[in-house]
């Protein structure tokens, strides 16, 4: 569906009367990342303790411009298969599926 504007090298939007230029291959490229984000099994709700798909910061501090490297904690495979296996996946905001592959090496 996305294939036509993928070949144009610039697409220009009109928003209230203002032409914007902008690269279609980007565009496509933050469409996906929704998708992409499903496969993190995040829930995507206003109440959620950690919304972000690659992080478990707090909802509260996701504005936070003073966050340490310490305070954010990427959300790895093998983080969230021990948040799984430790019963504590509501609090990470992620839904208690266990993942087939974390039987292999």
């Amino acid at each position: 569906m996305l294939r036509p504007i993928l070949k144009l090298k610039e697409l220009e939007l009109s928003i209230r009367g203002t032409q914007i230029t902008f690269a279609p291959r980007i565009s496509v490229f933050l469409a996906n990342m929704l998708e992409a984000d499903e496969i993190t099994c995040t829930y995507k709700s206003a109440n959620c303790k950690m919304p972000c798909s690659t992080c478990t910061v707090l909802v509260e501090n996701l504005n936070n411009m003073n966050l340490s490297k310490e305070d954010v904690i990427l959300r790895t495979p093998e983080l969230m298969a021990s948040v799984i296996q430790n019963g504590k996946a509501n609090d990470y905001s992620i839904h208690n599926q266990k993942n087939v592959f974390w039987d292999f090496l």
